[in-house]
């Protein structure tokens, strides 16, 4: 699997990288968890990324025990990333980007997994405390050898804009990533995150490249939804029902290439210059293939043409907030 540098850091990740969202979910146990990073792994994917909010903390154990039966031989290859800012105590100082917190939150995100650094510490939301406490605070973690690189998630252009001048200003590590939601039916990121990206050396790590499982094929017009939680919310079905004629015409554009309306999907994100690395979040081994599947999918440009057709560049008509 071909490697992409994360951003302006030296380090290099697969073009996917393991989502563990869902490990230790009712629909994700620990079993099997440890077969999808061991699938990962076997198809050579170098990447994953937990927080300390997933599932309660229970994802980045089920995480850290795995790493730790294996040693440095599983540890030292792997870039592991989390995140910080999400409400983990009971008093308000245990949520946020404040020193306080930052420090205390890696300490303990260290301790789950079992590991001596995290190659990827994440602000998993923009925050009200001042941008150079949290810049300080990571330059620290960095000195300290605890962390290696850090990066963002759910920032926009201008929250990024601001930490990146003033850790330049302050001589402090710049962020490197920024994980957002970004798919091919929902382009927003790409008018001024995107630009923002290529000037200054920072990569995209898209969640959601599926929307939601929109964009994961089953439905089509004249199809029955299944009945499932998700698809008896009445937010999804209502994006859904708006969008149908998007969605259907991307089956169509995928149904011309032979392929899946998924392996589209990814495909298109993982040709992007301004993406590192795509975040897979699977439940199951099966939807992990399907992301694996899809790295040989070239997408030409008469092809990236008709996408551009059917969803403008930095349009978002399937977007639910952020």
């Amino acid at each position: 699997m071909e490697l992409r540098f994360l951003g302006r850091a030296g380090a290099k990740v697969s073009p996917i990288c393991l989502g563990n969202m869902n490990f230790g979910s009712a629909a994700c146990d620990e079993a099997l968890s440890r077969r999808i990073m061991e699938r990962a792994v076997e198809a050579g994917i170098n990447f994953f990324d937990t927080a300390n909010v997933y599932q309660k903390q229970v994802s980045e154990e089920i995480l850290g025990r795995w790493l730790a039966e294996g040693g440095p031989a599983r540890r030292d290859p792997l870039v592991v990333a989390t995140k910080v800012y999400g409400k983990v105590g009971p008093t308000e100082n245990d949520r946020g980007l404040s020193r306080r917190h930052i420090l205390k939150a890696c300490e303990d995100s260290l301790r789950r997994l079992k590991t001596d650094r995290i190659d990827l510490y994440q602000c998993h939301h923009w925050d009200h405390a001042p941008i150079e406490e949290t810049l300080r605070a990571m330059d620290d973690l960095v000195r300290a050898g605890k962390v290696v690189y850090w990066g963002t998630s759910n920032f926009k252009a201008w929250h990024l804009t601001e930490a990146t001048l003033k850790a330049q200003a302050s001589n402090a590590p710049v962020p490197v990533s920024e994980q957002c939601p970004y798919s091919i039916a929902n382009r927003h990121v790409e008018t001024e995150l995107a630009p923002f990206c290529m000037k200054f050396g920072v990569r995209m790590l898209p969640w959601s490249p599926l929307n939601a499982g929109r964009l994961s094929g089953v439905y089509r017009k004249g199809k029955a939804i299944a009945d499932t939680p998700r698809n008896k919310s009445e937010a999804f079905r209502k994006a859904l029902e708006k969008n149908m004629d998007l969605l259907e015409g991307l089956a169509r554009l995928a149904d011309e290439m032979s392929r899946p309306l998924s392996h589209l999907a990814y495909a298109f994100l993982y040709r992007q210059p301004h993406v590192a690395s795509v975040i897979v979040g699977p439940r199951t081994v099966e939807h992990l293939e399907e992301a694996i599947a899809a790295l040989d999918l070239k997408i030409s440009d008469d092809a990236a043409k008709k996408i551009d057709e059917l969803v403008a560049p930095g349009s978002a008509p399937d977007y639910i907030g952020w």
